[in-house]
């Protein structure tokens, strides 16, 4: 008898699978007379910290989403998560619940045929390209950021932009009111002309690279049974196991990510391109200094920096570390100034004038340049999480997000060229049209690991399409 190659019987299993289970409209908080047809069958690629304890709520917040499948490469992981959204749904509908399937393969997740969409919480170096697939294979996406690499981000707007998929770049930004009130501000002329852009990111998340406080382990050891580590590294380089930069910590080393430039900046890089209406551009010039371990630390990335960026029409984004605890965003025109400093506290101003203006779209002078709908539900409806709120109201009338792959693209490079900047030690002219560093030192820019570089066979994007 023949042996069946493993996508032809991922193709049969999918072709005879029965329809998830389902649970009943009432306890997903939808009115008894929605069809369960209505939900957004979700499937969850990530389990560890973000993925269970931020995502996987909100998702059970949402009562149009329904988690059907869970993908996770720690079995550890896994078996909790898959159990975890098990016990909600049975809770939630008074009877027994089983339909949340576990996967140690992406792929066999992504293959079925009736989930919607997928959350991709893992880490950076697989984003890409588990984005580019599961939009290829028919899947709205709605993924954690930043991405690699310059490159990686062209390839994941120009992707979404063929398929026609919905694609949200996961950050709540966008439907937190005091972002919303600070963009409004700004973009509504009451500053004036924006001349200054300071944002302020957590120190090199000190606390968490000291391995006094975090106990961690920064010996190479042996791979733990319960972890798949070839799949878990993925395109990266395949490093020694070191627990130190694996779970959670893998954002400090550049194999994976781009420190907290990347990380933080994705949210507050992302206000102030925002505020200035750049989302689908950027600035033109960048420099910059930071502080490096060497490159054959556990942590390789700037644990502090300051990097400059100049815009075409003059105006200055600094983005810079402070302390340990510090986020903050702070934009400056010629009749004032508005900040808000920590996470999303209350945004403080040159003038209190400022921070009673009432923005709708009734009068011209007074536009609401946020995405209402998402913010009325979240505060309305009691459901959490603003991005995915966005993200299913997307799903169902087939508009693009509040913050699609293109804005996320363009945010995420600026985090790049400015660690391009600051690793070469060179002011930089960058082109925003072409995508491209021009001028002195362009050659060797255009070539930096921040831009673009190699995958690890097989996790290309080559192969990609044979996966479908």
């Amino acid at each position: 008898m023949p042996t069946l190659s493993r996508r032809s019987f991922l193709q049969a299993a999918a072709l005879s699978a029965a329809a998830p289970l389902i649970v009943p409209p009432s306890a997903l908080g939808l009115d008894g007379n929605t069809a369960p047809s209505e939900r957004i069958t979700m499937g969850l690629i990530g389990c560890g910290s973000h993925g269970s304890h931020w995502n996987l709520p909100l998702m059970f917040a949402n009562p149009l989403q329904q988690v059907v499948a869970v993908c996770d490469i720690d079995k550890n992981y896994l078996d909790k998560t898959q159990k975890r959204v098990n016990e909600h749904y049975s809770k939630k509908s008074g009877t027994e619940y089983k339909g949340c399937d576990a996967y140690g393969d992406f792929r066999d997740l992504i293959s079925r045929k009736d989930i919607d969409a997928v959350d991709i919480v893992t880490p950076d170096q697989w984003h890409v390209l588990l984005a580019v697939y599961a939009m290829k294979a028919g899947k709205d996406v709605i993924c954690e950021k930043p991405t690699l690499t310059v490159h990686e981000g062209q390839l994941l707007s120009a992707v979404q932009k063929k398929t026609g998929r919905v694609y949200q770049t996961a950050s709540e930004n966008r439907s937190v009111d005091v972002y919303q009130q600070a963009v409004n501000i700004a973009r509504n002329g009451h500053l004036g002309t924006i001349q200054n852009v300071k944002v302020i990111l957590p120190k090199g998340s000190t606390t968490d690279r000291d391995p006094l406080k975090r106990k961690l382990d920064f010996k190479v050891q042996e791979i733990p049974k319960h972890i798949n580590y070839e799949m878990w590294t993925g395109p990266a380089p395949l490093l020694p196991y070191i627990p130190a930069r694996h779970h959670y910590n893998w954002r400090w080393n550049f194999a994976y990510s781009g420190g907290v430039l990347t990380d933080w900046g994705s949210h507050l890089v992302n206000a102030a391109q925002w505020a200035l209406n750049t989302d689908d551009t950027g600035p033109v010039e960048v420099e910059g200094t930071g502080e490096f371990p060497s490159f054959d630390d556990v942590w390789n990335t700037a644990e502090t920096f300051n990097v400059r960026y100049r815009y075409k029409n003059g105006v200055m984004l600094n983005v810079f570390t402070e302390n340990p605890s510090t986020e903050a965003i702070k934009i400056e025109g010629t009749k004032g100034w508005i900040l808000t400093r920590g996470w999303r506290n209350p945004l403080k101003a040159s003038d209190e004038k400022l921070l009673q203006l009432k923005f709708d779209n009734s009068a011209p002078e007074l536009k609401n340049y946020g995405r209402e709908e998402s913010t009325v539900a979240a505060k309305d409806k009691g459901w959490a999480g603003g991005e995915h709120i966005d993200f299913s109201l997307r799903v169902k009338d087939r508009k693009e997000c509040y913050y699609t792959a293109e804005c996320g693209h363009r945010t995420h490079t600026i985090a790049h060229i400015g660690n391009i900047a600051m690793l070469l030690q060179k002011k930089l002219q960058w082109n925003p049209e072409a995508e491209k560093f021009e001028g002195d030192g362009a050659d060797e820019a255009n070539k930096h690991f921040c831009y673009q570089r190699p995958q690890r066979e097989p996790w290309t994007f080559d192969k990609a399409d044979s996966w479908i």
